[in-house]
């Protein structure tokens, strides 16, 4: 049963990767993930004696890889640039809050959490809002694609916490005013 822990336990991880992949949710996404689960499966005997590190970097590769080949032919369409409407995006998961909790935000308060980050995840944060992918973001700020990829979890996290309070202490502020 070891295959089936390792599964369950790397299943949302796939998901959020290729929901920022599809840009989307639904039976795509589903269907991607289920095809890397199985191939990981299939390959389970040699798997299985890897790090755990390893396994999943290897599960990523093959996320990467699968949706690769399911978009040659089309034309690549750069992400979406991030702002007040759709951050609420960039933090879906389960345990994040309603969307309308970001209603409570201004402007102004996503730029000052933005501006708050420290230098290479606000930088990080920010060329990838514009659509720029890793491996050009690595470019521009000098660091492999794998370091930018540590800084934009880094800085959603950490703009997720700062705007999650943000939002949940005006909203409560605006419940009490009533």
């Amino acid at each position: 049963m070891e295959y089936a822990d390792f599964a369950v336990r790397h299943q949302p991880i796939l998901m959020a990767i290729c929901r920022k992949l599809c840009g989307t949710r639904g039976r795509a996404c589903d269907d991607l993930v289920q095809d890397v689960l199985l191939r990981a499966l299939l390959k389970w005997d040699t798997l299985q004696h890897d790090p755990e590190p390893e396994r999943r970097a290897w599960l990523v590769r093959v996320l990467h890889s699968r949706f690769l080949d399911q978009c040659r032919g089309q034309s690549p369409q750069p992400a979406a640039a991030i702002t007040q409407d759709n951050v609420h995006t960039l933090f879906e998961e389960p345990d994040a809050p309603p969307p309308e909790l970001w209603d409570h935000l201004t402007e102004a308060q996503f730029r000052e959490a933005v501006s708050a980050l420290p230098y290479n995840l606000r930088r990080t944060f920010e060329l990838q809002a514009e659509g720029l992918r890793h491996e050009e973001i690595g470019r521009r700020l000098g660091a492999p694609a794998t370091t930018v990829g540590s800084w934009l979890f880094h800085a959603r996290h950490q703009l997720r916490d700062q705007l999650r309070a943000m939002a949940e202490a005006r909203r409560d502020q605006a419940g009490r005013e009533r």
